[in-house]
């Protein structure tokens, strides 16, 4: 069997001299570059039935795998995320995912908790608590979002972008309502903020940007990564989510935290914006979004799709597309792969889009100062006749006016900030 090449090492970055621990069959490096630096865990050849027992031997086992003793390897072949080898065992063809920088060790439950049309891996195995591999039965699916969106977005057919995207945003709200009771944990603003900081210093950014979370966003069970080519479209033309390895970024750095489920459409949001850069698509990009958007709504809990999760004065979808476009730059950085695009062009709109809003912060300030007249006029000197209500009326009225001239000041989240 042909020797694959490692393709989901980044380029940039080298081979240190340090070694970690790894379990039998695999070999730990770490790679350094820029500012950053990652462990990862590679597997020997897997050429033969001993090449795979020799790799699981150290590992712990949970769902369910192929049985170790009859299977067979097919082929194995390289993806930016890790290695892929196709195994048959017993008639029935599985695929093998090889995670070499782990994963937040949430897949397991992602799995279990889902929607029984997810795409998720039947079982997998662990070093340490830590996902290595992750195995899944063989589907055949008729195509993937990205390809089609690819397809339409070239012809310019917005109707039929729309629909795709409209469904693809479903197919992500429905897996959002099928885990919504399994975890759900208080906003984590802290983290979030600090986590910003990090990555700005990391790529040393001249962008700061951090943001009083809505209490609606709420941590749940959130994938970390989604891209189009995770939406699976079958022959009956249903939209199935995949839940697919994790991202590069991941490994460069780590998330210590859970995120809330408008993050998870931030990704789709920006893979949109990839995707339109590439295909230079001519469709006006605020339908494109808005459709995305709607899809999503229209399947995922109420609470964690609300208006007040999208308002931008409190980060919104906006600051987590800053984020993910932090999140490429950090990986094209590591791969020396160029300017990333859109992520560059919204990180350069972030200064004069927060701007703006610090502009609005004057209206949301006297909106407060004159409810706050208004309320303790009244209770300083309680009115005695209709004339002493005037003025205290005026002034809770005015203010409850600005407040909402000032909500409507915050933009839409089918607006992208580079529109801005």
């Amino acid at each position: 069997m042909a020797v694959v090449e490692n393709i989901w090492r980044p380029s940039a970055m080298q081979v240190s001299k340090t070694k970690g621990d790894s379990p039998s069959g695999f070999d730990s490096v770490r790679l350094v570059g820029n500012r950053i630096s990652m462990d990862i865990l590679e597997p020997i050849p897997i050429n033969s039935l001993d090449d795979w027992n020799n790799v699981i031997f150290e590992l712990d086992v949970w769902g369910d795998v192929p049985d170790p003793k009859v299977l067979e390897i097919i082929s194995q072949s390289s993806h930016e995320r890790g290695l892929l080898v196709e195994i048959k065992c017993s008639g029935v063809e599985w695929l093998a995912e090889f995670l070499p920088w782990g994963s937040d060790n949430r897949i397991e439950s992602r799995t279990i908790n889902s929607h029984s049309s997810v795409d998720g891996p039947s079982g997998g195995y662990r070093w340490k608590e830590q996902d290595v591999i992750i195995l899944r039965k063989v589907k055949n699916y008729r195509s993937n979002s990205n390809n089609e969106l690819m397809q339409v977005l070239k012809e310019g057919n917005k109707e039929i972008a729309t629909s795709i995207l409209y469904d693809s945003g479903k197919s992500l709200g429905l897996y959002h309502s099928s885990v919504e009771s399994i975890r759900e944990t208080p906003m984590d603003q802290k983290r979030w903020n600090n986590r910003l900081i990090d990555l700005e210093e990391k790529l040393r950014a001249n962008t700061i940007w951090r943001a009083p979370f809505s209490r609606k966003a709420t941590c749940m069970l959130s994938l970390g990564d989604v891209r189009f080519h995770d939406i699976l479209i079958t022959e009956s033309d249903d939209y199935l989510l995949r839940l697919s390895p994790p991202r590069l970024a991941d490994g460069l750095y780590k998330p210590v935290c859970e995120f809330p489920a408008i993050r998870d459409l931030s990704c789709l949001i920006q893979d949109l914006g990839r995707l339109y850069h590439e295909t230079q698509c001519q469709i006006d990009i605020i339908d494109l979004r808005k459709s995305l958007i709607e899809g999503w709504i229209d399947s995922a809990p109420s609470s964690w799709s609300s208006p007040d999760v999208f308002y931008a004065h409190r980060g919104g979808l906006a600051i987590w597309e800053y984020e993910q476009s932090l999140l490429d730059v950090l990986e094209s950085t590591a791969n020396q792969s160029g300017a990333p695009s859109p992520a560059v062009q919204i990180i350069s709109k972030v200064i004069p889009f927060q701007k703006s809003m610090y502009n609005s912060r004057t209206i949301a300030a006297l909106s407060f100062i004159s409810v706050f007249l208004g309320i303790s006029t009244v209770i300083n000197n309680p009115p005695t006749s209709f004339s002493d209500t005037v003025i205290p009326s005026f002034c809770i009225i005015f203010g409850y006016f600005a407040h909402s001239f000032y909500r409507r000041l915050s933009p839409p989240p089918e607006k992208p900030i580079t529109d801005l």
